[in-house]
């Protein structure tokens, strides 16, 4: 890691500490939240399930960790055993994303204690895995990945602990997704 890099990562680290005692440590921390989501690719209309789970760690700050299955296509080229001649066939498959991520809240910072804000704006980032099951054989090779992922969610609670969101990642393929959320 370089100079610079190291830099930047040891004065934002700061900066939030600094920040966060300068508010009540009321807000998302000891918070939890379950969000259970469905969203569409971009391409071939395929649909896609995640399950996440957050924790409040400051007043505007949670961390948590996602599962997420999706269809996947593959093509695997096999031996017709009464002509001995070659062919391939198409096979539908399931793909795994998993990682962990984190949500920054700003309007937890302007929101005094004690007051149940229904609406709620947050920023995220993601760093994960893909684990794709096919043969090593499988044309086009499926491989497994690291990615990364930034976006930004909006979510609505009607009730105390209940609510719907909607959510933009930039990198993803599926690039709007919504669902249930939880708090507890």
């Amino acid at each position: 890691m370089n100079h610079k890099l190291f830099s930047i990562l040891l004065l934002s680290v700061f900066l939030i500490i600094s920040v966060e005692s300068t508010f009540a440590q009321n807000g998302l921390k000891g918070r939890n939240n379950i969000k259970a989501s469905h969203s569409r690719y971009i391409f071939r209309g395929a649909h896609f399930f995640q399950l996440e789970y957050n924790s409040g760690l400051t007043k505007f700050i949670e961390a948590g960790a996602y599962l997420a299955t999706n269809p996947d296509f593959y093509l695997l080229q096999v031996i017709n055993p009464t002509t001995n001649e070659p062919f391939i066939i198409g096979l539908d498959s399931r793909a795994y994303n998993y990682g962990i991520q984190t949500n920054i809240h700003p309007l937890q910072l302007l929101i005094k204690d004690g007051h149940r804000f229904r609406l709620d704006l947050y920023f995220n980032a993601k760093i994960g895995g893909r684990y794709s099951p096919v043969p090593a054989d499988a044309l086009p090779q499926k491989e497994n990945y690291f990615f990364y992922d930034i976006g930004g969610g909006l979510a609505y609670h009607f009730y105390k602990h209940w609510g719907v969101f909607m959510e933009y990642n930039y990198r993803s393929p599926a690039k709007f997704r919504y669902g249930l959320s939880i708090k507890f």
